[in-house]
């Protein structure tokens, strides 16, 4: 049996590939111990882990989201990890039959993946796309990462918590100033995105972005003001159709491991 892993900030998502699934909370677990028990119940022989994070060479180099991440060694089965958002791009680029896609997640963190002629797009250290942490405004509290200037502090599920506490607010969309604030950086994302790396199409997704789809439409509203006509206008711009992209990405990526 083959286990795929999807470890998010919020969120354990897992996999018995043909048998059984299940999603657990991050903070109600000892990972070390859930997996590990999942592995000896399962008899898994090989497994696969989308992490939130920057993962290099089968190695996760930083996890501002996640607390205690797994020693995946010590499970003494072939595992292979990646990034999250990578995961998802090449899931949704597999739905979508689409060779040249980016997916754009608002969850826990912000995020990106890109597909490039049917690869993902990894620079140098396998991080390319980190989107989440450009220079976008000043904020007065700090990213996991350690700055205080990062996107991801303007258009994340992290991001509503921190604003709402900030401004004595509900967390909510509801609320107008949390709205435009998302709404604001969100479109920015996408313009960059659609300008550096010239998808055919733009897949939006995560829980933010799930739980408020007109944050679509308000992307597409946003991005004439933000990005170059000849970037956008052939962009096909939609919300995803996957229940789990970075999930769905982790299994493609057990197929490749013997």
């Amino acid at each position: 049996m083959r286990l795929a892993l999807d470890i998010g900030g919020t969120y354990l998502r897992w996999e018995v590939v043909g048998s059984v699934a299940g999603k657990e909370k991050i903070d109600t677990i000892d990972l070390q111990t859930f997996i590990a028990t999942l592995i000896e119940k399962y008899q898994i022989q090989a497994l696969a882990a989308s992490i939130a994070g920057q993962v290099y060479d089968n190695r996760v180099l930083s996890a501002p989201n996640i607390a205690h991440l797994p020693d995946f060694e010590a499970f003494d089965i072939p595992y292979i990890l990646e990034n999250d958002l990578k995961c998802a791009a090449l899931a949704e680029a597999k739905f979508f039959e689409c060779d040249y896609l980016v997916a754009l997640y608002s969850g826990t963190g912000l995020g990106s993946g890109a597909i490039e002629n049917g690869k993902i797009v990894r620079g140098w250290h396998n991080l390319a796309t980190e989107i989440g942490h450009i220079p976008y405004k000043e904020a007065p509290f700090r990213c996991g990462c350690g700055k205080d200037n990062c996107l991801e502090l303007f258009a994340s599920g992290s991001a509503i918590e921190k604003w709402a506490h900030y401004w004595q607010i509900e967390p909510s969309l509801q609320e107008e100033r949390i709205k435009k604030m998302v709404q604001n950086a969100l479109a920015h994302a996408a313009a960059v995105l659609i300008t550096l790396c010239n998808p055919k199409i733009l897949v939006l997704g995560g829980g933010v972005v799930e739980h408020n789809p007109f944050l679509v439409d308000a992307v597409r509203q946003k991005l004439p003001k933000l990005a170059p006509a000849f970037a956008y206008n052939e962009t096909q711009i939609t919300l995803t159709q996957l229940e789990n992209a970075s999930l769905e990405g982790a299994k493609i990526l057990l197929e490749r491991l013997v």
